[in-house]
């Protein structure tokens, strides 16, 4: 029998920072975080792993304007993938 293997996935989006962020595991093991040559944030736990990501200027800034905002928009929420 084929073995199934669960992958939580935590997103956060934030419309006032512009940012979209990512985490393949607990957000609460993240203890450091590091910049990379492409300028996203990668968060590691204390193993140093890669358990998530923040992409920063997420959406470009002629979309950013043109939504105009009144209130800061966020939105999180959780995937959880499996597969064989």
């Amino acid at each position: 029998m084929a073995k199934t293997k669960k992958l939580n996935l935590t997103f956060f989006i934030d419309s006032i920072g512009n940012t979209f962020s990512m985490w393949f595991d607990d957000p609460k093991k993240e203890v450091v975080c590091e910049m990379n040559e492409q300028e996203d944030v990668l968060s590691l736990d204390k193993k140093k792993r890669i358990i998530g990501f923040e992409k920063i200027n997420f959406l470009p800034k002629e979309f950013m304007q043109s939504l105009a905002l009144k209130e800061p928009a966020r939105m999180q929420g959780r995937l959880l993938l499996t597969s064989k």
